[in-house]
């Protein structure tokens, strides 16, 4: 099983994976090649492995003039500062050595860009992410790490170790990300053992998914969790609109009875006067004012005043109560 400290190291590496046979190694990556297609830009990805002359470095994207001559270097990078920093001077340095235009991206940088797409940068960080071509585990070893088959110096490992244990003893955002990552991975932490799981059966879509056992989660996902509950919210307003309209079908037929004088003697057409104080009692019993609602609360369908008015008086004359 691997240790800890390795665990925390592939987690910061990010999200990598495969698009368009290029082994991408973070989302950010992906971000901007994703928007390079977009605009139909040709490009190539980690094509050469420059020496200047304090280590070598392979930068991520790279482009070219149509004699086939590189033009153009891009490094992407995460938010980190001292990163971003390291790679502005190595980027320098190629570009007085080799006289390669060089430019750094980072977030700020394609949140500018994606202005201009029509998707936004979050959906499609998010994409990557939970793409099946795409893991937090990528390769310390072969043709796909990130260090091209070179090993970590026994200075360099020192360095790694000192700073993991620093965070494992801090109480720092980092932290916390460490322990949620390793959370996810299913491995141990430091020391504790991996809580006993259950299989449960989505009471939505009825796929099995897998819980801690004391975990109260009934739905495999978020999604089946709000469609539930969309189904519940639908059931009680229809039983709740059944309900009020057989009472306000009632306030009609009781109203009709306490003032039958004024119903028998009213035309087909002066019924607005006639029906306005009974559509007032009823928005101050029920908060419904529109008369469709009204219609179709006596008679199951919208049939309009001078149907609900011929109901009102077949009421007063048989004494409908």
């Amino acid at each position: 099983m691997p240790s800890v400290r390795k665990a925390v190291i592939e987690m910061n590496r990010g999200y990598a994976g495969f698009y368009k046979s290029y082994y991408l190694r973070s989302s950010y990556e992906y971000a901007y090649a994703k928007f390079l297609d977009y605009h139909s830009i040709s490009w190539g990805y980690e094509d050469r492995v420059f020496n200047i002359g304090y280590k070598f470095y392979k930068p991520d994207f790279f482009f070219y003039n149509d004699a086939g001559n590189l033009v153009k270097i891009v490094e992407i990078k995460s938010r980190d500062y001292e990163a971003k920093e390291k790679a502005l001077k190595d980027l320098n340095v190629i570009k007085k050595t080799y006289g390669i235009d060089c430019e750094l991206i980072s977030y700020e940088e394609l949140l500018d860009m994606y202005k201009f797409v029509p998707f936004s940068l979050t959906s499609t960080i998010t994409e990557w992410i939970e793409s099946n071509n795409t893991t937090i585990n990528k390769a310390v070893f072969g043709k796909y790490n990130g260090h091209f088959n070179q090993k970590h110096t026994d200075q360099t490992k020192r360095k790694i170790g000192q700073h993991t244990k620093k965070l494992w003893e801090s109480n720092s955002p980092a932290k916390a990300r460490m322990i949620e990552g390793l959370r996810k991975s299913g491995l141990v932490q430091k020391g504790k053992q991996k809580k006993p799981r259950e299989q449960r059966i989505c009471k939505s879509c009825g796929r099995e998914f897998e819980v801690i056992v004391t975990s109260s989660k009934l739905f495999c996902t978020q999604v089946c969790a709000g469609n539930s509950n969309i189904k519940i919210a639908t059931q009680v307003y229809v039983e709740n609109r059944a309900s009020i309209h057989q009472e306000i079908k009632q306030t009609v037929i009781q109203w009709a009875i306490d003032h039958t004088e004024i119903i028998t003697v009213t035309p087909l057409n002066k019924i607005k006067s006639t029906l306005n104080p009974l559509i007032e009692h009823i928005y101050q019993d029920f908060g419904v004012k529109d008369f469709r609602v009204i219609s179709k609360a006596v008679f199951g369908e919208d049939r309009g005043r001078k149907e609900l008015l011929r109901f009102m008086k077949k009421v007063c004359n048989e004494n409908v109560c």
